[in-house]
């Protein structure tokens, strides 16, 4: 019998989804896929359910039979919800979902930063210029013609978490729907691992004497030649690195010492922040909605009252 999860991460993209299924991973309790993206939503249409079924079974062939959560991870579910949640909910019957959400600004300024330290976006291309591109992406440009790829102008969106939850509520019960956000993973990890312990039917006491390592910490790189080398490696061993967390966190700190040029990145241009909090303000007022104001961190509701119904306008990218 095909092993398929009856647990995934579904988003959203730097907001901790790395650090919680690398804590995960660890339980005895639980066994994780291959790679902890496996993007299958995204990518496979599921036209043939037997055969995408099996093609999905294969990231979890390793996991034993009868344990009790078997999960993955790929952060792009959240953003391309519209293709993704029928997909998952005519195949996965049980699924369990968390949605990790970060603020939204922070979190576009915190992808942007990362993408720039893997080489994934222009080194001459500032926050402004890119939060400009993506506008015009949404305006009808294409891709091409913006010099970003696709994935990456889509980013702006995908902070609009109300509508992207959408497919997901409409096709899944909330029961098996758990949002959380990483301001309280930041504030209290054991905590929100032993909340997400009772959401998953697990021990939380495992968590009791836990050490928490954060994974997939932003950082830029002294010498891009090796750097780009160096990712390219990561990728090819993640099967092995990702089922041996502390080998990982070992090898990554040796490679900082020798090719890291700063860890985290400069704080955000009030005026940019300003602008983007007038963006997200009608979404994290849907959010509250939908999750209730009580059960969103500190600043969110403040942020979107502070920008008010304002409209969003940037100048042409130079």
């Amino acid at each position: 019998m095909t092993t398929v999860p009856n647990f995934i991460i579904g988003g959203t993209e730097k907001a901790g989804t790395t650090s919680v299924f690398t804590y995960l991973l660890t339980h005895p309790e639980v066994c994780g896929s291959k790679v902890k993206e496996t993007d299958f939503f995204r990518h496979n249409d599921c036209a043939d359910p037997v055969r995408a079924r099996e093609t999905y079974g294969a990231h979890f062939a390793h996991c034993k039979p009868g344990t009790r959560v078997v999960m993955e991870a790929s952060p792009g579910y959240l953003g391309e919800s519209a293709t993704v949640a029928p997909r998952m909910a005519a195949m996965l019957s049980d699924v369990k979902l968390l949605f990790i959400l970060r603020h939204p600004v922070d979190r576009l300024y915190s992808s942007y930063n990362f993408h720039k330290s893997k080489l994934e976006l222009p080194a001459d291309l500032s926050f402004e210029d890119y939060v400009e591109k993506c506008l015009q992406f949404d305006r009808g440009a294409t891709p091409e013609s913006l010099g970003v790829g696709r994935w990456f102008l889509q980013v702006l969106d995908f902070g609009r978490y109300a509508q992207h939850l959408e497919p997901f509520l409409q096709r899944i019960p909330a029961s098996r729907i758990q949002i959380m956000f990483y301001e309280d993973l930041q504030g209290d990890e054991r905590g929100f691992m032993q909340k997400l312990c009772g959401f998953l039917n697990i021990n939380p006491h495992y968590f009791d004497d836990y050490t928490f390592k954060a994974a997939n910490v932003t950082f830029s790189s002294r010498f891009e030649g090796l750097h780009r080398h160096a990712l390219k490696v990561n990728r090819m061993l993640e099967p092995v690195l990702r089922a041996r967390p502390e080998l990982k966190h070992s090898l990554v700190n040796l490679y900082k010492k020798f090719n890291q040029a700063r860890q985290g990145y400069a704080p955000m241009s009030p005026v940019i922040r300003d602008k983007l909090q007038a963006y997200y303000a009608p979404s994290i007022r849907q959010l509250a909605g939908i999750v209730g104001e009580g059960a969103m961190p500190a600043g969110w509701m403040e942020s979107a009252a502070a920008a008010g119904t304002g409209s969003f306008k940037m100048q042409p990218a130079r």
